[in-house]
Order: structure tokens, then sequence, then C-alpha cells
């Protein structure tokens, strides 16, 4: 008895097996990796609170997230871990929503991204709880060149729109998270507010974050009036809406003057005789959404 002998393919047959090989052959690694999902790992008790369509595992220098939520709020935490990179931190208010579809904007470079999302029961709480988290590769450097990277003319439209009125607590740091949570920013709690700036050589913008520490100033006038202020206790925040001059800065702020509702004012900050103050622009988080 003679074994059986293998089929043998019809001419012709071999044609499309031969296409689908050469084509992964010349398929780049990152192709195939925007091919592959990430995993999405989700947290005990989360079930009716979130879903999210697993992102490409590899990306360029924007990560897509898109999803359903039942809570109000979603705070998502990113971290270049081949870098060893400190996490930042953007919030998605959904405002009524439960669908979401946004772009977050990777600013560390090219590496391993840890995405950790977690979600408010209340836009005013503290606390967090976590949701799902997730891996994806970045294999593409955010352009120098990249426009929409500062969010400065968004910040002084929501701050210009809250004066008079109470923020939160009222405490000055309300003010300052209010206007960057809502505007998508970028930032680090509770004092990292965007990109470093230094006053001496940098152009200061409206827009731009002001923190001050136990300043105290002394302002000599013409008249020989002399104003002496003092600022933080030991920490106070505000928002630059003005520039009057070489460090000369008008604020909207809260917590000030003994008021807590946001009010206006003017600093010198050439008068600053003890303490420090940093500056900071704010950069987006989020770069779109639907």
């Amino acid at each position: 008895m003679h074994a059986p002998r293998p089929h043998a393919l019809a001419p012709g047959a071999a044609l499309p097996l031969l296409i689908v090989v050469l084509i992964l052959l010349c398929c780049s690694s990152q192709t195939l990796g925007e091919i592959l999902s990430a995993a999405v790992m989700y947290y005990s008790d989360t079930r009716g609170l979130l879903t999210i369509d697993p992102p490409h595992a590899r990306t360029g220098f924007t990560i897509g997230i898109k999803g359903s939520c039942a809570l109000p709020e979603l705070i998502i935490q990113v971290r270049n871990k081949s870098a060893g990179l400190p996490s930042r931190q953007v919030s998605c208010r959904l405002n009524g929503r439960r669908g979401f579809d946004i772009t977050y904007l990777l600013k560390d470079g090219i590496g391993d991204y840890e995405v950790i999302i977690f979600g408010k029961k209340a836009i005013r709480d503290r606390s967090l709880k976590g949701l799902c988290t997730f891996a994806v590769r970045s294999d593409r450097e955010m352009p120098k060149s990249f426009k929409g990277l500062y969010i400065n003319d968004q910040i002084v439209a929501s701050v210009k729109s809250m004066i008079g009125k109470r923020v939160g607590s009222g405490e000055c740091w309300d003010l300052v998270q209010e206007v960057l949570d809502i505007n998508g920013a970028d930032w680090g709690h509770p004092l990292n507010f965007g990109e470093l700036l230094d006053p001496d050589k940098d152009l200061i913008k409206t827009g731009d974050i002001i923190q001050f520490k136990a300043v105290t100033l002394v302002e000599k006038f013409p008249s020989g009036a002399v104003k002496h202020q003092t600022i933080g206790a030991p920490d106070h925040t505000a928002v630059i809406i003005g520039v009057a001059g070489t460090k000369i800065y008008r604020l909207a702020e809260q917590n000030s003057d003994g008021k807590r509702f946001v009010i206006t004012s003017t600093v010198n900050c050439n008068a600053i005789i003890s303490g420090t103050y940093r500056i900071y622009r704010p950069v987006a988080g989020i770069i779109n959404t639907e």
C-alpha cells in the first residue's frame, strides 16, 4: 500500500498566501504595533463605570482614548517609564455626557508609557477611584514647533469669566485648579502648574500661573508713600491676566485681602525683599475633545 500523497496546490493558489507573507515582512514594527491593541486591565468594582476602546499598542506623540463613563470626571495619569520621569496628570470633564473621545499629548519623548485612569464621583471630590490601566509605546517625539502646546488664551478667557465669583471653597489654589482642569491642562499636583519659566529671561504672558512663597514687598512711590505687602503665608497662587511692565503683573486671585472670591490686583515683583516666586506656563494635556 502506498502512502497517500500530499495534496498539491492548484496553479495560482499559492499567490494570495505569498502576498500576505510579503506584506507582513514589509510592515515596520511601528505599523504592526498600530494594528495591535494595548491590553486594558480594569480594576475591581469598575463594572458599569468605565469602558474604553483599547488604544493602539504603539503610537506617535499622542494617545487616542475613547469610551464611555458613568462618572462626571476622569483623571488620566501618564508616565514615561523608560525615562524614569514623574507622572503627568490631566482632567477630563464629561459635562453630562457618558461618551468621550479625547487625544492626549505625550510630551516626554520616545519610550514606554504607563497610563492609569481614575474617576471622581463628584467634580469637587478629593478622592480618586482607580478604573483601568494600560501601556503604550511612543516611537515619535512631539515636534518642537507643535502649536497646540500652550493654552494661555483659554486660561485667560476662563479666569476672566470667574471674576467676582467664588470658585470651590474660596482658596487661592481652587481657582487655579479649576481653570487648568476645565481646559485640559497637563500639570502635577499640587504646585507644578506647567512649564517653569525664568522671569529674568523669558517673556511672561497673560495666562501664566504665578506661585508665591512667603513673599514680602516694600514699594516706594515718587510721592514718598511706601507700600508694605505680604503675599503667601506661606503659599499663594494666582493667574496673570496682564503684564504692565517688567515683573509688574495684573493678577486674578482668590483668598486675598480677606476676600474669598475672585478679585484682581497688581503686584510689582521688583519690590520683593524676601521670599520667592515662580511662574509657570500652562501646557495642554488634552488637545481636542468631541
